[in-house]
């Protein structure tokens, strides 16, 4: 399933390869890769953060809650002291629709939507279109699905370095 609509026009655009992302997310990949070995996903209690001390400020953990309404879908379980410094607050514990305006929070849903469905990962790169207070800011994002039984999608695992 692919949803581009997702991806906000002129400022944000899917990546299909990981070969064009930046390393940090490269490396999270690699990771991801091995420990899923031969399953569809691998499972959160796969992933020890200190695999990858030095991406820990970038990461977050992302709660999926697939049969609930839009708003209570996505909880930030986790977010990264990079984040939480541009942000201008701590997203941990709260649905993306109580931490950002319903439009980002929609398009961040369709985007985890699309991870979940398709139990793939999804890069992209843009403009921060969900801070626009902060415009001169360019992102790469990189979401891997998680699963504990390798058929549902049950947190998402992501990385989002910006510069």
């Amino acid at each position: 399933m692919i949803v581009e609509e997702a991806v906000v026009p002129g400022s944000a655009m899917r990546l299909y390869s990981i070969d064009a992302c930046r390393p940090e997310l490269q490396q999270l990949h690699a990771l991801w890769q091995r420990l899923r070995g031969a399953r569809h996903m691998p499972a959160r209690s796969d992933f020890d953060p200190m695999q990858v001390p030095k991406l820990l400020p970038d990461i977050f953990l992302v709660d999926v809650f697939a049969d609930a309404p839009r708003e209570r879908r996505y909880r930030v379980r986790l977010q990264g002291t990079a984040q939480v410094d541009y942000n201008g607050a701590d997203w941990t514990g709260r649905f993306l629709h109580e931490a950002v305006d319903r439009v980002p929070a929609d398009r961040f849903c369709a985007v985890g939507d699309a991870v979940v469905a398709g139990r793939t990962p999804w890069m992209s790169t843009g403009k921060l279109y969900w801070l626009p207070a902060k415009p001169f800011y360019r992102f790469e994002t990189i979401l891997l699905p998680l699963s504990d039984d390798d058929v549902s999608v049950n947190m998402i695992l992501g990385l989002t370095r910006l510069f």
